[in-house]
């Protein structure tokens, strides 16, 4: 299933979960509709994270005064309620909804297990939601605003959601962002000196050592770079005095570019396949002629088990494959076929890759570049 029909679904079980709730709150529902809820809820765990979802949005606004003074669309005299938080909150519906759940605990604990991990490494602090991910880890968080964010390995962003605008900035790793559809809120990612602006499509941006890469994957953005700013400014605005001129691109689907992090520079646009460049996000890794010594170490985000090459040369040479992040021991095997070098196993976690042993040499015609294809 490709990412944008992911998307989907997500929105369809999203509606499924609003329809259920108002459903369950119904004096007429029949046992018949309980267990085909029931039954609704064991499809996927995506169905319980939604139904969860539903249930929160409801306990707050509960929580509001004169909250069930609004009448549905189209019936009020007047469309302005103003809503006050309570301060002793009365028992709201949605506690015959986790009562009805609790009963049936059994059968959806498996899927609220597989969300637990997801809810925990999001904090809300301060009007702004942190993100995080550590070695090894790669995360999918929707927004409120129904926007998605796939956060790579040893990656942070920010999300601030405002009235007017959608601001994320990106302060490590690398981000596939699915987002909402909204031109009156923009959408804009900072990070480094970069600052890239969607209003609805499929982009990534990625902190790498040599500056920030900005792949969009489907629809268009708007790439704006300056030299002296810092993640951040481009959002609020230039510093007063700032005599650089910000460098403005436009980038379609299947274009990326590339801004240095000491200079503002940004490279020619090219042409790439969008969806190769974050097939990590759907743990694949796909390698045009970069370095061996690059790759091996995309390799050691994803996994506990480590590459480590001790050859300089061994490091430098180019490679192009696909490989699944969690099979380093396939691409450390390729190497070995083409190149001829030793492995060493260190330890349980640990692949090391030298040079060929004395007296030998890398196999005859062996390319600078090799292709694996599966």
């Amino acid at each position: 299933m490709s990412r944008y029909s992911q998307r989907k679904r997500r929105l369809q079980a999203a509606e499924e979960a609003a329809n259920w709730l108002f459903t369950l709150q119904s004096e007429e529902a029949s046992s018949a509709e309980r267990a085909k809820f029931i039954d609704w809820l064991r499809e996927a765990p995506l169905h319980v994270a939604e139904l969860l979802h539903a249930c929160r949005l409801q306990h707050d606004l509960a929580a509001c005064i004169k909250w069930h003074e609004i009448r549905p669309h189209g019936q009020q005299d007047n469309p302005v309620v103003h809503l006050l938080p309570v301060v002793n909150r009365r028992r709201s519906r949605t506690t015959a909804v986790s009562s009805f759940l609790g009963r049936h605990a059994v059968l959806v604990t498996v899927s609220v297990a597989a969300i637990a991990v997801l809810s925990a490494a999001v904090a809300i602090r301060l009007g702004q939601t942190v993100i995080s991910t550590q070695s090894g880890e790669r995360r999918e968080v929707t927004l409120a605003d129904g926007s998605i964010v796939d956060l790579a390995p040893n990656s942070d962003v920010r999300v601030r959601l405002r009235a007017k605008r959608r601001l994320v900035s990106l302060e490590r790793g690398e981000a596939l962002f699915h987002v909402s559809k909204n031109p009156r809120r923009p959408f804009i990612v900072t990070a480094e000196n970069t600052s890239v602006r969607a209003v609805g499509t499929a982009f990534d941006v990625a902190r790498r050592a040599g500056g920030v890469a900005v792949t969009v994957v489907e629809g268009r953005v708007s790439v704006t770079t300056q030299k002296s700013l810092v993640a951040g400014l481009l959002v609020d605005g230039l510093k007063a005095g700032q005599a650089e001129t910000p460098i403005r691109l436009s980038l379609g689907a299947n274009q990326q570019v590339v801004v240095s992090a000491s200079t503002g520079d940004a490279t020619p646009v090219r042409q790439v396949q969008g969806e190769a460049e974050v097939a990590w996000a759907t743990d694949q890794l796909n390698f045009n002629n970069e370095p061996v010594g690059e790759v091996a170490s995309r390799f050691n985000l994803y996994n506990h088990i480590q590459i480590r090459i001790l050859d300089p040369a061994l490091a430098a040479r180019r490679v192009s494959g696909s490989f699944r992040t969690t099979d380093p021991e396939s691409f450390v095997a390729f190497i070995k076929s083409v190149a001829g070098v030793t492995i060493v196993h260190q330890d349980q976690d640990v692949l090391v890759l030298g040079a060929p042993p004395q007296g030998a040499s890398a196999p005859k015609g062996a390319p600078a570049t090799a292709t694996l294809n599966r």
